[in-house]
């Protein structure tokens, strides 16, 4: 008996792997259990374990052959665990995995057959989008933090927005409500923050509504899609003026409306309609502050607009981004607040005030449209950012948001006025600067249409990025001019890169 139990014990030995290779260097910067764990590894991958039989030395024994601590060899064999080169049998010790990880993965291989070169098939909805940008022309922020001064339209001055204040509402509403939020969110809305909204649009932008008609959304253009989604059929018409803010083109053609381009006056869009066109489903208009070319729409092309909505059964998208920024009088009522037959859903984004990476907005419909809109908007993306949600109803409740407000309304008057000056001054004998009532841009008309080449050259080198206004148009056959920002740059910055652009032309 005694002689069958030495021959088991020396077959027990046998079974149990002595890594006789490793060397571990104490001076070196990779900790012990890395080196060992690597090593281990590298020794179960090279094949000559691949019975499920070998037993790895205890990690006690093997700490004492290697004179570590036990608890580095535990590290080492916890990683070759959850990596699966390794398992462990009850009263038994731990064993080699069979299979090892590589041979699970190289079990099969697919055999090469010749490359046959096949474009991709894209869809025709994202052939229809008029935009041609590719690879890193999608990296706004990057763009957005080049070198330089690019007087680019649309980039509020975010350096000026109030972290500081942001990150104590942010640590505040983290330390009331903890793990709540980070779990999923209402798609209409944190109740706090459609109550904060609510409450500013009644007071400051002469809306009417409640709490309840509003849907809290990932900025304008969600807004745009999660409407034309719930309302509109593919092919069905949609207003948008010409030229107009490039965006909402997009969004449309995406929900497969018909894009129907409608000419602009000084009042606004010029509603009338041929007998052979098609009555829009939609109207999307910016009344408070036409983009690009400035105008506000004037009280009798608003009630105009509102009667034939309802003549025709058709909803007018109210975009009213840069509305707080008016700096001839105070901000004019939104087209929302006239409106007395539920024909105007009125929207608004927090990103051209406060900060672009927020991504919130909001939309103020009427009641019988919010849950159609819930529910794009539920299998869309769920909701938006609870966090940021959460953090933005105190900043409007206690007073920060108005406070920024007006700060910023006053900044940007006061480089309003200096780029004005600075232009006339260095460019007017090449441009005619438009000055709009309200916005953060301007519309520079050439004087000279032959110059229009050389001016998109010109700024493409220097690094100055004017939009050319034809990028906003669709039909309108307009005189060559450039949209500029101004909003996002110190006056320093905007005499400098004005005048690197007229030492350029010159």
């Amino acid at each position: 008996m005694s002689e069958r139990k030495s021959l088991l014990k020396k077959r027990r030995r046998r079974s149990i792997i002595a890594f006789e290779m490793i060397r571990l260097d104490r001076t070196a910067a990779e900790p012990l259990q890395k080196q060992l764990y690597r090593q281990i590894r590298d020794e179960l991958r090279s094949g000559s374990f691949t019975d499920g039989a070998c037993r790895l030395p205890s990690s006690r024994a093997l700490a004492a052959d290697l004179g570590i601590s036990r608890l580095t060899v535990r590290l080492a064999f916890s990683k070759l665990h959850a990596e699966g080169y390794l398992q462990s049998k009850v009263r038994s010790g731990t064993f080699v995995a069979d299979p090892l990880p590589e041979m699970f993965l190289n079990a099969v291989k697919p055999t090469e057959a010749p490359a046959i070169e096949r474009p991709f098939r894209i869809s025709d909805r994202v052939k229809a989008i008029p935009d041609q940008r590719v690879r890193k022309q999608f990296d706004l922020g990057a763009l957005e933090a080049g070198p330089g001064v690019s007087l680019v339209p649309g980039l509020p001055a975010v350096d000026e927005f109030p972290i500081v204040i942001w990150e104590r509402l942010r640590s505040q509403v983290l330390a009331q409500r903890g793990a709540h939020l980070l779990r999923h969110a209402s798609s209409r809305g944190d109740v706090d923050l459609r109550k904060a909204v609510a409450t500013y649009l009644c007071d400051f932008r002469g809306a009417r509504c409640h709490p309840d008609q509003i849907l809290i959304v990932g900025g304008m253009q969600q807004a745009m899609l999660i409407n034309a989604m719930a309302l509109l059929d593919p092919g069905e018409p949609v207003w948008i003026e010409d030229p107009g803010f490039h965006q909402a083109r997009r969004v449309f053609i995406l929900a497969g409306a018909k894009v129907v381009p409608k000419p602009l006056d000084q009042e606004g869009i010029v509603i009338a309609r041929s007998p052979k066109e098609k009555q829009p489903k939609m109207i999307h208009v910016t009344p408070s502050h036409q983009y690009p070319l400035g105008m506000t729409m004037s009280f009798e092309r608003r009630t105009a607009l509102l009667d034939f909505a309802r003549a025709h059964n058709a909803f007018i998208f109210e975009d009213d981004f840069y509305a707080e920024f008016r700096f001839t009088g105070p901000p004019l009522p939104c087209l929302q607040g006239m409106d007395n037959f539920s024909r105007v859903i009125y929207a608004g984004t927090m990103s051209k005030i406060l900060y672009p990476s927020l991504r919130l907005g909001y939309v103020v419909a009427p009641e019988q449209l919010i849950d159609p809109l819930v529910k794009i908007r539920s299998t869309m993306d769920q909701h938006s950012s609870a966090i940021d949600q959460a953090t933005l109803a105190p900043f409007i409740t206690e007073g920060f948001f108005l406070s920024h407000l007006k700060q910023m309304r006053k900044l940007y008057a006061e480089r309003r006025e200096f780029f004005i000056k600075e232009f006339n001054r260095l460019l007017s004998d090449r441009f005619l600067l438009q000055i709009p009532e309200a916005g953060l841009n301007f519309v520079a008309w050439l004087r000279s249409e032959a110059d229009f080449a050389r001016v998109v050259r010109v700024s493409a080198e220097i690094g100055i990025g004017p939009s050319p206004l034809s990028f906003y148009c669709i039909e309108a056959k307009l005189k060559p001019a450039f949209v500029f920002g101004f909003a996002a740059w110190t006056p320093t910055q905007i005499r400098e890169s004005l005048l690197r652009l007229a030492s350029a032309l010159r």
